[in-house]
């Protein structure tokens, strides 16, 4: 960031000379290549040469990251670890691999996220969106709060995620340019892909099961061990960010088999 300071001149000559040499500082501050480059506050600024830490680069950490990171989570709101699943493994690998910046709407839940220097800074991004969740209150599926809705949902039992580096466009690339169509955005360096079985984020469940938001009310609990806020206003602003993440719901009706197995795991587990 540049700070330019401000003068107070008595004569024209002085506000000409004032004025040529603001326009000379601007033009060096921005140069022609970077005036792009800022578009939205939650897309991360890399370059190519970026570091390619581990947590992204070695399938076992990788893998060891992510379980960490989202049983953390889990833990802290009255659920149990998940497990690794290979073939939900697979299915982000798959997806990843194409780049897109688009949900699957596959037969799993899904989140995705790119631009965060490590693995576990993207599941803290979803994580960190239980701030803004009303536990109090629960309105169900909201694009706010659906990553954390999916991290922690109770009745998900497995997760496989993939990791694929995109590469990078600068900023006067437009989506064409970096591999885009126009239905769709390509996602920027490392994009992370994860797939939950069963998956969370249901909605439209029977009555028996709660109605419309019945089963967030039981899938998605406060816990002791989580200090809050837990806000009653589920616009508060967003934490910061460095990336970008998605997340995918599932709706379903009155009869679907998603609504009442989750019913009946939750009835098994107490």
């Amino acid at each position: 960031m540049f700070i330019i300071p401000s003068y107070r001149y008595n004569n024209p000559m002085g506000c000409i000379t004032a004025c040529l040499q603001l326009i000379l500082i601007l033009i060096l501050a921005n140069p022609a290549n970077t005036q792009q480059t800022i578009r939205t506050t939650i897309m991360v600024t890399a370059t190519p040469t970026s570091p390619h830490p581990p947590s992204y680069t070695s399938p076992e950490v990788f893998k060891d990251t992510i379980l960490s990171s989202s049983n953390t989570y889990r833990k802290e709101h009255n659920a149990s670890d998940l497990v690794w699943n290979e073939t939900l493994t697979r299915y982000a690998k798959d997806w990843a691999e194409g780049c897109r910046w688009k949900h699957s709407h596959g037969a799993y839940g899904e989140n995705l996220a790119f631009g965060y220097q490590n693995a576990s800074a993207a599941v803290f991004a979803w994580g960190d969106e239980r701030r803004m969740y009303d536990f109090k209150k629960p309105t169900g599926f909201s694009e706010e709060t659906g990553h954390f809705t999916q991290l922690v949902w109770r009745t998900t039992t497995d997760v496989g995620c993939a990791a694929i580096d995109c590469g990078y466009g600068n900023g006067t690339d437009d989506n064409e340019k970096r591999g885009g169509t126009g239905s769709y955005t390509r996602a920027q360096g490392w994009y992370v892909v994860c797939e939950y079985s069963p998956p969370g984020n249901v909605m439209g469940a029977s009555r028996a099961a709660g109605g419309e938001n019945g089963l967030f009310r039981v899938n998605v609990q406060p816990a002791s061990t989580y200090s809050g806020p837990y806000p009653t206003d589920s616009g508060s602003p967003p934490a910061s960010t460095n990336g970008a993440s998605g997340a995918d719901r599932m709706i379903v009706t009155c009869g679907s088999i998603w609504g009442w197995v989750g019913v009946l795991i939750l009835m098994v587990m107490g």
